[in-house]
C-alpha cells in the first residue's frame, strides 16, 4: 500500500507542476546571476529605502533610481552577507535607473542578453531578500510596451521601453534582474501594479544599454529625495 501512497503523492506533484507551468522557476544556468545579484539600501530623508541590483561591470552595480534617490550612504550587500558602501556614478530619473561604483566589493558582472525579450518568453527574477538571501521568482513576458508619462519625481519624461510581466513581485524587488534560460539579463524590475502583485513591469534591455553608454562613471552627489 505504500507504493500506492507514493504514486498518489507523485501524481499530486505532477498536477501542481502542470498547473504552475507558466510561472514555474527556470532550472537553468544561474551561477552568474547568483554572484552578480545584490541588495541595495540606505536612508533617504529619514526613511529607509531599499531594493535590489546587479553588477554589469566589475565594481559597477545598477539599480532603480528611486531606490537610491536621496540616499547619502548607499550600502550594497551580497546574498552571502558581504557588504560595502558604494558611490553614485549614474542617475536617470526618467528611465528610473542608477549606477553605483562599489570597488571594495567583489561582485562579478552578469552578462546582458544578446537580444531583447518577446511576449511569451519566460525566466526568473533574481531578487535578494535581506533576510532570506537570493530568491528566484518566475516570470513570463506579457508584452513589450512603451511607458509614457512622468519620471520618479513626477516631472514629464520621455517614453521608455519596458516589459509587462506576469510574476509575483513585491515593492522591495525593485532593481532586480530578469534573467533568461542562459542566465543573461533581459530587463530590470521597477514596479508592480497597485493591488495586483501578479502584474509587474521591468525596464527593457535596450534602455539599460543606452543608460550605460551615456554614463561617464564620475561620482555624483546624493540626488533629491522623492516626495
Amino acid at each position: 500500500m505504500l507504493w500506492l501512497a507514493a504514486l498518489g503523492l507523485l501524481a499530486g506533484w505532477s498536477l501542481t507542476w502542470a498547473l504552475d507551468s507558466p510561472l514555474r522557476p527556470f532550472l537553468a544556468e544561474r551561477d552568474h546571476i547568483r554572484a552578480a545579484a545584490v541588495h541595495v539600501g540606505g536612508v533617504a530623508c529619514g526613511r529607509v529605502s531599499e531594493g535590489d541590483g546587479f553588477a554589469v561591470e566589475p565594481g559597477l552595480v545598477v539599480t532603480n533610481a528611486h531606490v537610491v534617490a536621496g540616499v547619502e550612504e548607499i550600502r550594497v550587500t551580497t546574498p552571502d552577507g558581504n557588504s560595502a558602501l558604494g558611490s553614485l556614478v549614474g542617475f536617470d530619473p526618467a528611465r528610473d535607473i542608477a549606477a553605483i561604483a562599489v570597488p571594495d566589493l567583489d561582485v562579478p558582472p552578469v552578462a546582458l542578453a544578446p537580444s531583447v525579450a518577446a511576449a511569451g518568453d519566460e525566466g526568473d527574477v533574481a531578487a535578494v531578500d535581506s533576510d532570506m538571501g537570493l530568491e528566484f521568482i518566475p516570470f513570463e513576458v506579457s508584452r513589450r510596451i512603451w511607458v509614457r508619462g512622468r519620471d520618479i519625481y513626477g516631472e514629464q519624461a520621455d517614453d521608455r521601453q519596458a516589459l509587462a510581466i506576469r510574476s509575483h513581485l513585491a515593492p522591495g524587488d525593485s532593481g532586480a534582474a530578469l534573467v533568461n534560460a542562459d542566465g543573461d539579463v533581459w530587463a530590470m524590475a521597477f514596479a508592480v501594479e497597485g493591488g495586483r502583485r501578479a502584474q509587474g513591469y521591468a525596464l527593457d534591455l535596450v534602455e539599460i544599454l543606452d543608460f550605460l553608454d551615456e554614463t561617464d562613471r564620475l561620482p555624483l552627489p546624493a540626488q533629491p529625495c522623492r516626495t
